[in-house]
């Protein structure tokens, strides 16, 4: 006669549930970390790579502002008016 003992109460079932939803959660929160962190990793990777690409020299050439001029001749050219 008391058989419905054995059989969980609807307490006991939700709170399995919500243990399970929340263990879930976690691992769900837990990846979403793991990949927000790979892609910042990559995205500060792509930026040092950048900066390394165009990084520029402070002083200046000696083929622009120091007075050097370009030259073109060709003998082909009519310079007669």
């Amino acid at each position: 006669m008391n058989a419905h003992n054995d059989v969980k109460r609807p307490s006991d079932q939700s709170l399995d549930a919500r243990l399970v939803l929340a263990a879930a959660q976690l691992r769900f929160a837990a990846r979403v970390d793991f990949l927000v962190a790979r892609w910042l990793e990559r995205c500060a990777t792509n930026a040092e790579a950048g900066q390394r690409l165009f990084k520029t020299d402070r002083e200046p050439t000696r083929e622009f502002g120091m007075g050097v001029g370009f030259v073109v001749s060709s003998s082909s050219w009519d310079e007669s008016p």
